[in-house]
């Protein structure tokens, strides 16, 4: 019985597993650390879409000849360094 027990757990190995017996429910998902809540990260993520919309309106601004290149410069440059600042928050939290 243990050894089909096995090789189920083999051939899915690349599932997280909940296994209940007998209404004892236990958890399989050993090799993978919860996930930890960061607000930074989600304030992070929140400001790049917003910006993002942003930079798509000044690109078109852009176009239309109502912006200088200078300020669409400020929404790359801005935009970078959000994505860099988030980088760096999400390698570090990898560790």
């Amino acid at each position: 019985m243990s050894s089909n027990i096995n090789k189920f757990l083999e051939l899915f190995s690349e599932f997280d597993l909940v296994v209940t017996k007998s209404g004892r429910q236990v958890n399989y998902d050993i090799f993978e650390e919860p996930a930890i809540y960061n607000p930074t990260v989600s304030e992070l993520k929140r400001s790049i879409k917003r910006l993002e919309r942003e930079y798509s309106a000044a690109k078109k601004a852009y176009r239309m000849g109502k912006l200088h290149r200078e300020e669409l410069f400020d929404f790359e440059w801005r935009l970078h360094e959000l994505k860099e600042e988030l980088k760096k928050i999400q390698g570090r939290d990898s560790f």
